[in-house]
């Protein structure tokens, strides 16, 4: 086919020709190439993770993040619905959240006040903070404790925006793991999966759900929750940031006979530089 391609075209240019099939056959060879353990992955993720937490400085980005939360009906339908606009600015490399909009209108002054209130209690957190404090908080949501809850097996290599990708699913492990709280129960009874960007062991993707029910309150008196599903992505900056783009959570809690369904979205925009606050 690609001979008779040539000779009915003879003003096709034969050189980009050959160059793309062998940028193919370069992708193939990569897509062939051998798989790395799931230890290996979960190793360059904490890693990864421990450098960036560890880092004074870097580049820094501020964007808009638009969140809308929805109380569903039993059709799935919004019955209630809350929308708000946040300015986000990374402060010593973490995120600050302003609220500068809600339902579409402006803060009033008093909220405003409230907000400037936030902020600065967010960075007075790190007047007297030392470093070693700072890089556990940076790494929290990836951690040694964390990672230990799951067995990971890395399925398949795939390209996404243009870079390799290694498609990891995850499951609780089978022995039982200690559950402190309803943040630990939910944990340990999540299972997904990640997409991890080859290069740079940083997540790209993420989507999980649970695999059973997580009561609350003693002998669940409180009521359970059914169904959590989320829905994570991740972009990636020229200069190698990646910053969450998407975010969707669906949630279901039953109390006696009666259940509510929420579901949060979160999307991003408008990423630009921006220098870090002292």
């Amino acid at each position: 086919m690609v001979i008779k391609l040539c000779r009915r075209r003879s003003g096709f240019p034969t050189t980009l020709l050959v160059a793309g099939l062998l940028c193919c056959s370069h992708g193939y060879g990569r897509a062939a190439e051998a798989l790395p353990p799931a230890s290996e992955v979960t190793r360059r993720m904490l890693k990864h993770a421990q450098t960036v937490a560890e880092s004074e400085q870097g580049p820094q980005y501020t964007y808009e993040k638009r969140t809308l939360l929805e109380q569903l009906d039993g059709a799935g339908q919004p019955a209630t619905l809350e929308e708000k606009l946040y300015q986000v600015r990374l402060i010593r490399g973490l995120p600050f959240n302003r609220l500068i909009k809600i339902q579409g209108r402006e803060l009033t002054p008093e909220e405003s006040k409230r907000q400037d209130a936030k902020e600065e209690k967010f960075q007075q957190q790190f007047v007297s903070a030392d470093r070693r404090k700072l890089a556990a908080r940076k790494q929290a949501l990836i951690t040694p404790e964390l990672l230990a809850r799951y067995q990971f097996a890395v399925k398949e290599r795939v390209v996404l925006s243009n870079r390799p990708t290694l498609v990891v699913t995850f499951k609780p492990r089978d022995e039982d793991v200690p559950a402190r709280s309803v943040e630990d129960k939910i944990l340990n009874r999540l299972t997904g999966t990640l997409w991890i960007d080859e290069a740079e062991a940083d997540t790209a993707r993420v989507q999980a759900n649970l695999v059973d029910s997580v009561t609350v309150g003693w002998m669940g008196w409180m009521g359970s929750l059914t169904r959590c599903d989320l829905s994570l992505t991740r972009q990636r900056m020229p200069d190698g940031v990646w910053i969450n783009d998407r975010m969707t959570l669906f949630v279901q809690y039953r109390k006696l006979i009666t259940s509510q369904r929420f579901r949060l979205t979160e999307e991003s925009r408008g990423f630009s530089h921006a220098q870090a606050k002292p």
